[in-house]
């Protein structure tokens, strides 16, 4: 989250650190105490804390220096700017009296200084932090994921809570997800809070775009080529070409979104495998049929291999739809990666008590690619591509009980395999 950065006002002896006073960079005019914009929520609806146990009476500014002086002492010089989170420190209180250099950043300070004697949420701007007394004060406060995770081990035990804040800074309205874990220590004498605070927004995103997004994509999608399969059988031939376009466009749509979905499920480890009946030769048809006439196709020829067609057909116990995507991805990945007038060939074979699919491209792939396969994101097409090898390995590994593999030389290009074992 972009933050701007200014000095705030040094606190004083006679208005504790972090009390009344403005966060790092905070615009005090953009927000009257007691508006109620919203508020920090935990991951999942719990029951509030007591007021009274989120509050503590703030340390004075000696106090807070004293306090921050003795655990820099104690941390070890750099050793705690090398954790690559924001790691602060707080006192009984709930100030702050370390704040590693990501920290820093992260509340959008200029230096640790401006952060001491503040309270978590009134460094990251929670809209609560400038109602009633601060952070912690106000009602909302006790539901709270980041109070629960300090408060927590402060009875003893180590805590990790999920917290959605809802922030305001300069007159803009963001949303912050955080991870916060927390540990209880003691020096000299006193004790402190450590706390890892960990931004899970992108992860947040990620679940809704899967949960939600996806989900109604596939549904929108469907009704889309559904409603274009029924308009070209109701117009002339113009049009139902234009129709079956469209519905072409939507039906490769629909599978990639399915694709993700898949994929998302498998790398939660959620995902649920089928056993399904089905011939291998059938299979490879219908991937032949899908692709021949699809955009990755254009100007190239996949065919069947001869001796697929000549051997005895396959009949597989396993989950199709994992299967199909899995030769789908390496199908398209050798479309791709060959140039037009050039064959991709797929077929199988049987041996050792398994399948062996294969798919042969011309092209070679040079050495420092092949050491590199399997790797999620990673890709020679630019940005944003990359998980075709990696989730086809991911699926038949983890999910089928399979292996995929691949060899590469400059005089017979390339062939990968995608081993299913027979029941």
């Amino acid at each position: 989250m972009p933050r701007r950065r200014s000095a705030s006002r040094a606190p004083s002896d006679s208005a504790a650190p972090g009390e009344h006073a403005p966060p790092c960079g905070s615009d005090v005019s953009a927000d009257s105490p007691g508006r109620g914009d919203g508020g920090a929520l935990s991951g999942a609806v719990q029951e509030p804390l007591e007021p009274h146990k989120a509050t503590a009476n703030r340390l004075s500014a000696a106090e807070i220096r004293r306090q921050a002086d003795a655990v820099r002492a104690h941390l070890g010089g750099r050793l705690a700017e090398t954790i690559p989170i924001p790691f602060i420190v707080l006192n009984e209180a709930r100030q702050i009296v370390y704040a590693n250099g990501h920290a820093v950043r992260f509340f959008g300070c200029a230096t640790e200084e401006e952060a001491l004697g503040f309270r978590p949420g009134e460094r990251i701007f929670c809209v609560h932090s400038q109602e009633m007394g601060g952070c912690g004060e106000s009602p909302a406060c006790g539901h709270c994921g980041n109070v629960r995770a300090v408060l927590g081990v402060q009875e003893g035990a180590v805590y990790g809570a999920e917290s959605r804040v809802l922030t305001k800074h300069h007159g803009l309205i963001n949303a912050l997800n955080l991870q916060v874990d927390a540990a209880g220590t003691k020096l000299d004498e006193e004790h402190y809070t450590i706390v890892y605070l960990r931004d899970i927004s992108r992860e947040k995103d990620r679940e809704l775009l899967e949960r939600v997004f996806l989900h109604d994509a596939v549904n929108a999608l469907g009704g889309i080529s559904g409603a274009m399969r029924l308009l070209g059988d109701a117009v002339d031939e113009k049009l139902r070409e234009l129709a079956l376009a469209v519905e072409e466009r939507a039906s490769l749509l629909v599978r990639e979104a399915r694709f993700m979905q898949l994929l998302f499920s498998a790398e939660s480890t959620d995902l649920m495998v089928m056993r399904d009946v089905f011939s291998a030769r059938d299979m490879l048809e219908e991937l032949r049929m899908l692709y021949s006439t699809n955009v990755f196709a254009e100007g190239r020829h996949l065919v069947l291999d001869p001796q697929t067609l000549s051997a005895p057909d396959i009949t597989l116990t396993t989950d199709r739809a994992l299967l199909q995507r899995s030769l789908e991805n390496l199908v398209k990945n050798a479309l791709e990666a060959s140039r037009p007038g050039q064959t991709v060939t797929m077929g199988y074979l049987s041996t050792g008590g398994a399948v062996h699919f294969f798919v042969r491209s011309e092209p070679f792939i040079p050495r420092h690619v092949q050491l590199q396969m399997f790797q999620r994101t990673f890709s020679t097409k630019g940005r944003g591509r990359g998980l075709g090898t990696y989730s086809a390995r991911l699926f038949v590994t983890n999910y089928l009980g399979g292996t995929v593999s691949f060899e590469s030389t400059p005089e017979e290009g390339t062939t990968f395999y995608v081993r299913i074992p027979l029941e």
